[in-house]
């Protein structure tokens, strides 16, 4: 009995430690996919917060970029009116100093005894005929001086009317660049709030030790997308390295105005290259920013940005107005293109939901480019997920 039960103590403590085990084994694994269940879902939530901020700054960025283009607007139209106003001011100040003038010839003619004073004393004589002679005289001076006199009105009437203009065009300028500045801080206030959401997600997914399933047909699908993109992306490398060795267009960039240009009339030496992409040129301060997003790209998928538009010219918006479907291209003199504003992206970034577009949406409003409402899908233009414009 002694030997039983000797023997039988070590075995229900083995068994017991055994279960005890496989008891927190479970308990463990059953955290841990408590703990999956919970970051995944906070990863979820935060990618819909991350769209929504998608979302605002673009709509901010495009706002900031029409204040931006109505801000310039209004400076020339500032200037303008400051221009015309010195030149009412120089006509006016020319009036006087006739009548000035005028008037002291008169006053040295009466003094010396010259016509009018004559004139003046057979009228004072009481002669009639002298009299009727000396109204005529003094009638031509008075319309002489008149005329003078009526000038001088008209000069300072028409300045009067200038510095209501330029006081006008100058507070309309004051508050179209208020506007602009109003505009850049709601986009940057919105671009810190989404680049702050980005930090958290990643942070969120490096925490994560389980993956979440996928879409298996669905990925497959954006696979032979992207690798269709990517292949057509190289294909247009090529074609515009071969132009460019033909003697196609590259800019100079020297950080030109162009200000005062019309739309696609933009001098080729105000317009930057754009890196890595042969014979493609923006506005020097868009070109600007879009290099260092694609020296980001880079980074993330180790090739540039691929790029099929950039600036186009006004004779190169009425050929594609007159070639592409309806609504697929803007209006000659209207599109941002023409600006040296935005591009049309290949390489994937055409391809909705895949990497490089969500990594675009994601990263662009911190350099100031954006995806304008009207091509996102269901938006009020034609969806076209490879364009995208800088906001200034």
């Amino acid at each position: 009995m002694t030997v039983t039960l000797t023997a039988s103590v070590p075995a229900a403590a083995w068994a017991g430690n055994r279960h005890d085990k496989l008891r927190h084994a479970q308990q463990h694994a059953a955290r841990l996919d408590a703990k999956a269940r919970q970051q995944a879902a906070q990863i979820a939530a935060s990618r819909r917060t991350l769209v929504r901020l998608d979302a605002q700054a673009n709509a901010a960025l495009a706002a900031l970029q029409r204040a931006t283009l109505d801000a310039d607007r209004a400076r020339q139209a500032s200037d303008e009116a400051q221009a015309q106003l010195s030149a009412a001011r120089a006509n006016t100040d020319a009036a006087r100093a006739l009548v000035a003038d005028t008037a002291a010839g008169a006053y040295r003619t009466m003094a010396s005894g010259g016509q009018i004073a004559a004139t003046l004393s057979l009228v004072q004589s009481g002669d009639p005929q002298a009299f009727l002679s000396g109204l005529q005289v003094l009638g031509q001076v008075g319309k002489r001086q008149g005329a003078v006199v009526d000038d001088l009105r008209v000069a300072e009437a028409q300045q009067l009317r200038s510095e209501h203009l330029a006081a006008a065009a100058t507070a309309r300028a004051v508050a179209t660049e208020r506007g602009a500045t109003i505009a850049r801080q709601h986009a940057d206030t919105l671009v810190a709030e989404q680049q702050h959401e980005v930090a958290r997600e990643r942070q969120l997914l490096a925490q994560t030790r389980t993956a979440a399933s996928n879409a298996h047909a669905l990925a497959h699908k954006l696979q032979q997308q992207i690798a269709a993109a990517r292949a057509r992306a190289e294909a247009i490398r090529l074609a515009q390295a071969r132009r460019v060795a033909n003697g196609g267009p590259v800019a100079t960039c020297n950080g030109g105005s162009v200000s005062g240009y019309a739309n696609g009339q933009l001098p080729v030496s105000a317009l930057c290259p754009l890196w890595d992409a042969p014979g493609m040129m923006l506005r020097s301060d868009a070109a600007a920013a879009f290099n260092r997003m694609s020296q980001a790209y880079a980074a993330a998928f180790g090739t540039p940005m691929c790029v099929t538009s950039s600036y186009r010219t006004y004779q190169h918006q009425v050929e594609l107005y007159a070639t592409m479907p309806a609504g697929y291209a803007a209006v000659p003199g209207t599109s941002n293109h023409g600006w040296g504003l935005a591009v049309d992206l290949c390489g994937g970034v055409q391809v909705d939901n895949s990497p490089e577009h969500l990594w675009l949406l994601d990263n662009a409003a911190s350099y100031s480019w954006f995806h304008p409402s009207w091509a996102l899908p269901g938006g009020p233009g034609p969806h076209e997920p490879w364009h995208w414009e800088y906001a200034g």
